[in-house]
């Protein structure tokens, strides 16, 4: 039976941090059709947003996650982001197993890195500019947080007319791509069963130091 040496989340838990916080403030934008002209201004107005409920529930209360988490799943798309991490393997496995897999990934990046919305979401956030792909776009924008400036790329795709996160660099490292270095080694040595299994373990760890 294959034992899984590598836990899940071996990357810096600041680069993730950064990732997925500014993830949330790039899927809290406006209407639907600043969505569809502006993706650039999508991820500012997104910002704004965040820190307009992180003003009106100023404690990490089950309410404010339950309002992020809300426009959260409306917005970025966990199926392509999980996709990408799973990699080659992900149009192998029947449809139920790549969706019990897209919400107990969800789950574990949404709760692991939901405590630390606040440090990112207020700090100085820039934006250069914006490359368009026929559906597929690049943001680019840079934080600076008290460890110097940090450069990130959205990487957003049009979904049902939407546009939607699927990927995030931050400093050139993606997060699908970093998660897929992690996971290949379980996959390669046991099953998307042992991995699946993974998950949920450091799902429950997260869940049972009350952070779900």
């Amino acid at each position: 039976m294959f034992v899984a040496r590598s836990q899940i989340g071996l990357m810096s838990k600041g680069f993730i941090s950064k990732a997925l916080i500014l993830v949330v403030c790039l899927c809290l934008w406006g209407s639907q059709a600043m969505a569809a002209e502006d993706p650039q201004a999508v991820v500012q107005t997104g910002t704004d947003q965040i820190i307009k409920i992180l003003n009106q529930y100023p404690q990490d209360t089950p309410a404010r996650r339950e309002k992020i988490q809300a426009v959260v799943d409306g917005y970025f798309d966990f199926a392509a982001i999980s996709r990408l991490a799973v990699g080659r393997r992900w149009n192998s496995l029947p449809p139920e197993k790549q969706q019990e897999f897209t919400q107990e990934f969800s789950k574990l990046l949404f709760n692991t890195y939901i405590g630390d919305i606040e440090k990112y979401a207020r700090q100085n956030i820039t934006y250069k500019h914006k490359q368009i792909y026929q559906g597929y776009v690049v943001v680019d924008a840079t934080v600076r947080d008290q460890g110097g400036p940090v450069s990130l790329n959205y990487y957003l795709h049009l979904k049902d007319g939407k546009w939607k996160a699927y990927d995030i660099a931050v400093a050139g490292m993606s997060l699908a791509a970093n998660y897929r270095n992690q996971f290949d080694p379980i996959l390669t040595n046991g099953s998307f069963d042992d991995l699946s299994a993974m998950l949920k373990q450091k799902t429950a760890q997260v869940c049972g130091s009350g952070r779900c």
